[in-house]
Order: structure tokens, then C-alpha cells, then sequence
């Protein structure tokens, strides 16, 4: 039977795959909205009066939110089903450990109340969403007055809007909307697949009385999540992902045999089994800190820069050391003031 962390790791590499469909279907709302801003834009080939300026840049506004809505609405119904898929995923994977385990899977209202009640990035669900089509439609309505200002012509500013064909379409205001909205997507699910799972873990937490933090064991992973990874916490205790925006971490649940208290900090036994890392499965017990370890130095400076590196090889400068409390990533000058050191052996 594969190892819980395994599971969960693995887990994390299909909702990737989930997140990106589920952001892929931006495209059809951005498609409507560049054509019938090219519509609405191009039926005279420049604008004078003021009057009509405002109402252009009105309609723009209003069209960008609109649509927007839409697509956040329907992402909103899909939030509501993954919450469910989530929990379900983790009830049956702890079952799986333990023929005696009778996990309870929590009520949809009650998953979909805990998803919109909890804050992320110090915003709530609903928030979060909103803001998405507000910020957006205003932004468009930004770049189109400004064309207005320079005296563009309205093909010129459609085509700052959506871009050129040459490009594909990747050099207009509208493709700042799509990685947004993209950026947008990952995080709201992350976010969901979070406290589905942690929702899981509260209602049955005489059986899952802990949990860990797994990052990504990759190159890309962000200098709080390297050092959040292989963090324990008591259920109800501890911080979710996503740690920050288009954040890949998860969350895996640990039974009471399996976490000691080490130094007045709660860790985790070594457990074996695997995990997955960007080049196939590593140990389980393997925490990103010790999976950097074993890379090359090479790498190693291609994911922390070489001073950065040469901290973590020569002066044992570690994952969570090179963050401070709020998870900012520290200067270097800051980093020599607080391990002098360590610095030192550089």
C-alpha cells in the first residue's frame, strides 16, 4: 500500500493538470469580449468627442466586468463540486490505511461554508473572485483611455488591447487578463483543496490529530514553500496553502504514531515510502531542505542564486532560515547580519 504521503504527493501532481483545464476555460470569455470590443470600437476610425469617449470607455469597463462574472460565476459552481471531490479523495485515501478507520466525510454545506468562511492572501473566496472582474474591467478601460489621450486611432487601440496575430495575440492588454485570471484560478482551487481536505481533518481529527506541509520538490517552488515543506502542525493550528499567488503546495494527514515532539517542535517519524519529485520518486522522509541537498551544485545555485547556495552548503544556513516570519524571502545583507556566522564560512 502506498505511503499517505505518497498519495497525497501524487495527488498534488493531477490537480495540476485540474487547475490548468479549469483555467483554460477563460479563453471563450476573452474571446467574446475582444470581438465585441472590435466591434463596438472600430465602427469609426477615430474619436473626438468626449461625450462618446466616456460611453466607449464605460462600455469597456462594463463588458470586461461582465463577462468576467460570468466565467468566475461558472468557476464558482466548480468550486463547489471539487470541495466535495476533495474531501471525498481524502476520506478514502485515509481509509485506505486502515481497514478499523471509519472517517467521516463532512456535509457539502458544510465544506462550502468552511471554503468561503476561511481568508486567503487576507481575502475571503467570494472577495477574491469579485475583485478579479472589477480590477480587470478596469484596467482595459485604462488602456483604452489611454489610447484615446495619444491620439490613437480605434484600430490602433483595439490592437493594444488584443494584440497581433504575429504574435499570437500575446502582446495585448487582454493577455495580462488571461495570466491573470490563470493566476487566479490555481489559487482559489489551491485554496479549496486546502481546506477541503483540512475540513476533513477537523471532523475526524481522533483519528487525524496531525498534519504536514508537502511543496512541490521541484525548481520553481518559492522560497517560503521550500521552507514550509515538511513542516508538522496540529490539526486546527496551523497555516494552509496557498502560501502566496499560483501556489502548487498541499497538505497531508499524519496519524499519532507517526509525529514526536523534537525540541519542543512537533516533527515527523521517519515513515519510508515515496514521494514524488520532478525527477521520479524520493523517499518519503525526504523534506526540501534534504532533497536539495542531494542535488548538484549546479542546481542548487539555479534555484537559490550562488551566495544563497553557498550558504546552504558551507554555512548549514537552511529551507526556512532564508525566509523571515512572514515568509518574505531575506536580502542578502539581512541574511549576513543574522547568521554572521555562517556567513563567515563563505
Amino acid at each position: 500500500m502506498p505511503n499517505i504521503t505518497d498519495v497525497y504527493s501524487r495527488h498534488a501532481h493531477y490537480l495540476e493538470q485540474y487547475y490548468n483545464g479549469q483555467a483554460d476555460k477563460l479563453t471563450p470569455y476573452l474571446n467574446r469580449i475582444a470581438k465585441r470590443l472590435r466591434l463596438e470600437l472600430t465602427k469609426t476610425q477615430t474619436v473626438r468627442s468626449q461625450a462618446k469617449i466616456e460611453r466607449l470607455l464605460t462600455f469597456t469597463e462594463d463588458l470586461v466586468e461582465s463577462e468576467l462574472l460570468g466565467f468566475t460565476g461558472d468557476l464558482s459552481e466548480q468550486i463547489e463540486l471539487f470541495a466535495l471531490n476533495e474531501a471525498e479523495f481524502s476520506v478514502d485515501s485515509v481509509n485506505l490505511q486502515d481497514k478499523l478507520f471509519d472517517t467521516t466525510l463532512p456535509a457539502p454545506t458544510q465544506l462550502n461554508a468552511a471554503v468561503n468562511a476561511r481568508p486567503f492572501n487576507n481575502r475571503l473566496l467570494k472577495e477574491y473572485l469579485k475583485s478579479f472582474s472589477k480590477e480587470q474591467g478596469r484596467m482595459v478601460r485604462d488602456a483604452v483611455s489611454m489610447g484615446f489621450f495619444e491620439g490613437k486611432t480605434t484600430q490602433e487601440i483595439v490592437q493594444s488591447i488584443i494584440g497581433t496575430k504575429s504574435q499570437n495575440y500575446k502582446n495585448g492588454i487582454l493577455n495580462v487578463t488571461r495570466t491573470s485570471g490563470e493566476r487566479m484560478v490555481r489559487t482559489a482551487l489551491s485554496h479549496t483543496s486546502a481546506v477541503a481536505k483540512n475540513k476533513v481533518f477537523e471532523d475526524n481529527s481522533d483519528i487525524i490529530p496531525y498534519y504536514e506541509w508537502l511543496s512541490t520538490l521541484d525548481g520553481r517552488t518559492s522560497a517560503i514553500c521550500r521552507g514550509l515543506d515538511g513542516k508538522v502542525y496540529k490539526v486546527g493550528k496551523g497555516r494552509l496553502p496557498p502560501a502566496h499567488p499560483n501556489c502548487r503546495s498541499t497538505t497531508s494527514p499524519l496519524f499519532a504514531e507517526d509525529v514526536r515532539i523534537k525540541g519542543g517542535k512537533l516533527v515527523k517519524n521517519k515513515l519510508g515510502g515515496k514521494r514524488a519529485s520532478q525527477d521520479g520518486p524520493v523517499s518519503a522522509d525526504l523534506n526540501y531542505n534534504d532533497w536539495l541537498a542531494k542535488q548538484s551544485k549546479a542546481f542548487q545555485v539555479d534555484v537559490l542564486g550562488k551566495s544563497r547556495a553557498e550558504l546552504f552548503r558551507k554555512g548549514d544556513i537552511r529551507m526556512d532560515q532564508f525566509v523571515n516570519n512572514r515568509g518574505q524571502a531575506l536580502t542578502l545583507d539581512q541574511l549576513k547580519t543574522k547568521y554572521p556566522t555562517a556567513w563567515g564560512k563563505i
